[in-house]
């Protein structure tokens, strides 16, 4: 879909716009793409809704704060990449389906929602664009802690980790800004999820894993200030071949369950429908046939729709950090067009409050080398130390590295006698190195000896080795006033790690290692700032995973899970484990499904 299809049609202004939204009666408002199609193809092909016509956006006039002329107060209402909601009407609806709970978006979150609703007694419909046969998804770790298979595959007990201090940890890396709620259930309640999860695999001890620890046992999962996770499992091993197989046979999981429910592969889906306040169902079209259905829910209408990292209009305005770390580039990522929450959005709804955070941008700046992420030390293109490298293990300490000189290197630093503590206690999160074995050390050592014997050439010219410190500087090319900054930077790191505490930055003593023993190795590393995946921010939610207004207030019907809602990486993506945003989105939709079938 092309970035002039988010444009609003000319010669309707935004007062006209706004008028339309006092239109009473059940209106259409407009859907996107289901967020689980393997690229951005779902554009409407409906025309854009006239102003004051019933198809145009319904929201009340106490929920829309508008200015002299008409604009609303709120940002996203006047962001151009908005656009309007398709018109779609009665008579072009050839089929009509009713469940409890419609759930838009098959992938990760919504196959979860929708197999838990179902197992609990409701009827669902699931919609999605993408065909059951081939069904694609992206990533495919799922991040959690306290599970069975955590404790019989991985051989790390299922207490080892209390919930509390993964709140503690993960508000703590989000400077208290991630839903509380959230955060509270996903710690309480993922082991019992991924245990309910695993229930698909017939034997548990199939499922691979990511990360291979070292064998002494010793490892310590608390890194500083903040926790860290080994529990990440391949979704796509055991069972199934893929994490789409993994997802689809969620969905078969819960029809098996509720045999009235339905799974509609093929439909993209292209307007919600709503009462008056309410949000009763979705329209979406076969695109088989290119008719038109709709899907009326008796509980709610759930948007498991993904993010927007692959409109890059829509990127740029509400990633603006994300942006403004990379003022050169046009961002575009590998996820969803976005158009299932501007769906949300012209339902009422509206995106969480900013920064927005994505995964990658302006805190993946971090020198991605031979270590992977490692919090060690860290010298900028004046031969100068910049900050703490292990605070957020390390992604918050990554905004500091975005903040370096545009297409510097970043330069990391260790010696002969240490680097094996070093690697072997890093954190376990996303960009470091997952597999810290004995047998992955022995490795890497060689490749260490490779830069040994390749001198002032180095290898692949990024990484040095040299028996002091001042021709290790002139190999990386620092001369001047830079060299002589490089050597102070190692010596006075050095110092504060013997010493056990960090003068400048406040690094925990158990995160420094000391750089005393020749050869001394550095890696010349970029910053790597526009590094970008997917987006993270999405709806805002409350705690039950409910769509808010401008006012703050709950959409009735209206719901978000998985990267189309907010509240999980307020500030920006964090990782204590690798896979947790499809940890937070399957068990969220989980928890989600759970709640629909509670609600009388």
């Amino acid at each position: 879909m092309g970035n002039s299809e988010f444009k609003q049609s000319a010669g309707l202004s935004r007062r006209s716009f706004l008028m339309g939204l006092a239109v009473t009666g059940t209106a259409a408002v407009g859907a996107g793409l289901v967020g689980c199609s393997p690229s951005s193809t779902g554009a409407s092909g409906a025309e854009e809704a006239p102003a004051g016509s019933a198809a145009s956006p319904a929201a009340s006039a106490s929920n829309v704060g508008a200015d002299a002329n008409g604009n609303t107060v709120y940002y996203s209402m006047r962001r151009d990449w908005l656009g309007e909601a398709p018109s779609i009407s009665d008579d072009e609806i050839t089929e009509t389906h009713e469940a409890d709970v419609v759930i838009v978006g098959a992938g990760y979150a919504g196959s979860q929602c929708f197999r838990m609703a179902c197992e609990k007694g409701l009827t669902c419909i699931v919609i999605d664009a993408q065909q059951k046969d081939g069904f694609e998804t992206y990533g495919g770790q799922l991040g959690h802690f306290n599970s069975t298979w955590q404790e019989e595959v991985l051989g790390v007990p299922k207490d080892t980790f209390d919930p509390v201090d993964f709140i503690d940890s993960y508000q703590l890396q989000s400077a208290g800004r991630a839903h509380p709620d959230l955060i509270k259930q996903f710690a309480h309640r993922n082991g019992e999820m991924v245990d309910w999860m695993m229930e698909l695999q017939p034997d548990l001890s199939a499922v691979t894993g990511v990360n291979s620890l070292n064998s002494s046992g010793t490892y310590d999962y608390k890194k500083g200030y903040f926790w860290t996770y080994p529990a990440v499992i391949n979704l796509g091993s055991g069972a199934f071949e893929t994490s789409g197989a993994f997802c689809t046979a969620s969905v078969d999981k819960g029809i098996e369950a509720s045999p009235d429910s339905q799974a509609f592969y093929g439909y993209s889906a292209k307007v919600l429908v709503k009462d008056g306040e309410a949000v009763t169902g979705v329209i979406a079209q076969n695109d088989a046939d290119e008719t038109y259905g709709k899907f009326t829910a008796r509980k709610g209408v759930v948007l498991a729709t993904g993010d927007f990292s692959s409109n890059s209009e829509m990127y740029s305005a509400l990633c603006t950090e994300v942006q403004e770390s990379n003022p050169y580039t046009e961002l575009v990522g590998s996820g969803r067009d976005g158009y299932g929450i501007r769906m949300g959005m012209w339902a009422g709804g509206v995106m969480e409050l900013g920064p927005r955070a994505a995964m990658g941008g302006c805190t993946s700046a971090l020198p991605m080398g031979t270590f992977g992420a490692a919090s060690g030390l860290w010298i900028n293109k004046y031969g100068k130390r910049y900050c703490n490298e292990a605070f957020g293990v390390p992604f918050v300490a990554g905004v500091q590295s975005a903040r370096q000189p545009i297409d510097s290197n970043i330069i990391q630093v260790w010696d002969n006698g240490h680097w094996r503590e070093f690697v072997q206690n890093q954190a376990l999160g996303h960009f470091n190195l997952s597999d810290i074995s004995d047998a992955k050390m022995d490795e890497l050592a060689a490749t260490l000896q490779s830069a040994v014997d390749a001198g002032s050439a180095g290898v692949n010219e990024s990484l040095f080795a040299a028996d002091t410190l001042e021709e290790l500087a002139g190999y990386l090319g620092f001369e001047g006033e830079a060299a002589d900054n490089f050597v102070e930077a190692v010596q006075t790191y050095d110092s504060y790690a013997a010493a056990g505490k960090d003068e400048d930055y406040a690094k925990p003593a158990d995160m420094m290692f000391r750089i005393s023993e020749p050869p001394y190795y550095a890696e010349k590393l970029q910053r790597n700032a526009n590094i970008v995946l997917v987006t993270l921010a999405g709806l805002f939610i409350d705690g039950d995973g409910r769509c808010l207004d401008q006012n703050f207030e709950p959409i009735e019907g209206l719901y978000a899970t998985g990267n189309a809602s907010g509240g999980r990486f307020p500030l920006q993506y964090t990782a204590p484990m690798n896979g947790i945003s499809i940890g937070f989105a399957t068990v969220f939709g989980a928890l989600l499904g759970e709640h629909l079938a509670e609600q009388a």
